[in-house]
């Protein structure tokens, strides 16, 4: 069977409570998390329940191929607080290559520049030149040449070691346009980039609309709704616009415990 706790079935703090917040501050990412020498600031999202159900639900497909090779049970143990220290990514081998405690740094990715959010005439865009050829198709793009060859921004590690004065430049060329036009020069150039939507434009943006993310359901008492829908889609399966109707609170729960032959 599996088992998803704050802490795990182990170790000095296996007996407390946790929330996601809890996770997020201990495991490290909210000290990566917001602006350069801001507050602490909270994910967005409830990343630590998010990733200790996702980490959990892969350790239960594994082990069901397991015991299908093997014949064998096994327990899962998954700890919130291990699901964080997880998905650090490279803060991890940044401090332990370099020894030096990694801090938040707002949009920007700590070894790859440009890679952030910069202003523009209306709003902001993401930029991820992620490499030479990019650098130079961005310059291209912006009809600034003449920083394709500077000395301070001839390769990746140096675009990062001076990227507030990158940013700079840049942005004094972005803010001359809106933001949806920079897009549409900057797709024909192959540059990786996007807008900074909110949750409207987000669930409206036509792509979601396409992929069926947004689906409908309904409810007895509420009627109506939509909520998010299934982002893995199989080939052998349909992937409806509604979902069943929403169950009251125990409607389901005789039949749960029936089912499972558990006794009340």
């Amino acid at each position: 069977y599996a088992s998803a706790s704050g802490f795990g079935q182990t170790g000095p703090l296996k007996s407390l409570p946790a929330y996601d917040m809890v996770v997020q501050g201990m495991g490290g990412l909210m000290s990566v998390t917001g602006q350069p020498d801001g507050k602490p600031t909270r994910v967005g999202t409830s990343i630590g329940d998010i990733t200790a159900g996702l980490f959990t639900t892969i350790g239960i497909n594994a082990a069901l191929f397991d015991r299908e090779k093997t014949g064998k049970g096994t327990k899962i143990d998954v700890s919130m607080l291990d699901c964080q220290i997880a998905i650090l990514e490279n803060a991890i081998a940044r401090y332990f290559s370099s020894g030096e405690i990694p801090k938040p740094m707002g949009s920007r990715h700590p070894s790859i520049t440009p890679f952030e959010a910069y202003k523009t005439k209306d709003s902001f865009i993401i930029i991820a030149a992620g490499n030479d050829k990019l650098f130079e198709n961005l310059c291209n793009a912006l009809d600034c040449k003449e920083y394709i060859k500077d000395k301070r921004f001839v390769s990746n590690k140096l675009r990062n070691a001076n990227a507030e004065d990158l940013k700079t430049i840049l942005e004094k060329y972005l803010v001359k346009d809106e933001t949806d036009n920079w897009i549409k020069l900057l797709t024909k150039m192959n540059i990786p980039c996007g807008p900074i939507y909110n949750i409207k434009q987000a669930v409206e943006n036509p792509q979601i609309i396409f992929r069926n993310m947004i689906v409908s359901s309904n409810h007895k008492k509420i009627g109506k709704f939509k909520m998010a829908g299934n982002p893995i889609k199989m080939s052998n399966y349909k992937d409806p616009k509604t979902r069943g109707e929403i169950p009251e609170l125990d409607q389901h729960r005789k039949k749960i415990l029936k089912d499972f032959k558990i006794k009340v």
